[in-house]
């Protein structure tokens, strides 16, 4: 078994509230100077930079394909997926209802860019991805679940967008794979087992914004490999994987 370090949320500039520097070698290259095992990439309702890091990274870096789902209730969920293309189309199910961007949203939240590999910018994204879906927290952590991926309850210590914070309590049956702390939290805080009582994994993760956030705060995952399989493995505590020290 090893002991791999990782980063499970982390923006691009396809994020509106992300900073454009946030291209995907920049990420890997940052990534890779934090002692970073494995990231996932979790951008703002949208999957579409996903594959770019994943092919910039090559075999230096696991990068996941991940989602940062806003509910209806304004909760946000992060969706871990076995590959890009299934979290693109996931990511599809998510974008399709949004409404589009118009002048006044760029000039508030920004531009939502899609990147090459190589960083050069590819695309535009035209829906609001800053908006809430009209989908509950039940129906995107299902929407995840339908998709084949795990189900994270995304920053829950934060009073805005955590579910804990929208909803005044924590959702025990929507049936979430693991929760998620921020910065805010580290590893090494006693507030841990505050979140712990919910009786899932915690993951540690930087929301990372900005390259200088990538690995601020991390989540140790026992496994054979950094990748999705042993990810779910470890979330289940099966076969000698686990998170962090459990």
């Amino acid at each position: 078994m090893n002991v791999c370090s990782a980063d499970l949320h982390v923006h691009t500039a396809l994020s509106p509230c992300a900073d454009t520097a946030m291209t995907p070698p920049a990420i890997v290259a940052a990534a890779l100077a934090a002692g970073l095992d494995m990231i996932a990439v979790c951008d703002h309702n949208s999957a579409r930079n996903a594959a770019a890091v994943q092919e910039a990274a090559g075999e230096r870096l696991a990068v996941l394909a991940g989602m940062e789902i806003t509910t209806l209730e304004e909760c946000h969920v992060v969706g871990l997926f076995p590959d890009a293309r299934t979290a693109e189309t996931a990511a599809e199910e998510v974008g399709s209802a949004l409404p589009p961007v118009d002048p006044d949203y760029e000039a508030f939240f920004g531009v939502q860019l899609v990147c090459d590999a190589d960083g050069r910018e590819s695309d535009r994204e035209r829906r609001a991805l800053a908006m809430a879906t009209p989908f509950t927290v039940d129906a995107v952590v299902d929407l995840v679940h339908r998709h084949r991926g795990l189900a994270v309850a995304a920053h829950i210590d934060r009073r805005s967008f955590g579910v804990i914070g929208q909803l005044g309590f924590f959702p025990a049956d929507a049936g979430f794979d693991a929760v998620e702390l921020s910065r805010h939290v580290p590893p090494d805080s006693a507030a841990v087992a505050d979140y712990a009582v919910h009786g899932l994994p915690v993951l540690h993760s930087s929301d990372a914004h900005y390259l200088h956030d990538l690995g601020a705060v991390r989540t140790t995952v026992t496994c054979l490999r950094p990748d999705f399989a042993e990810l779910v493995l470890a979330l289940q505590g099966l076969e000698g994987r686990r998170i962090g020290d459990a």
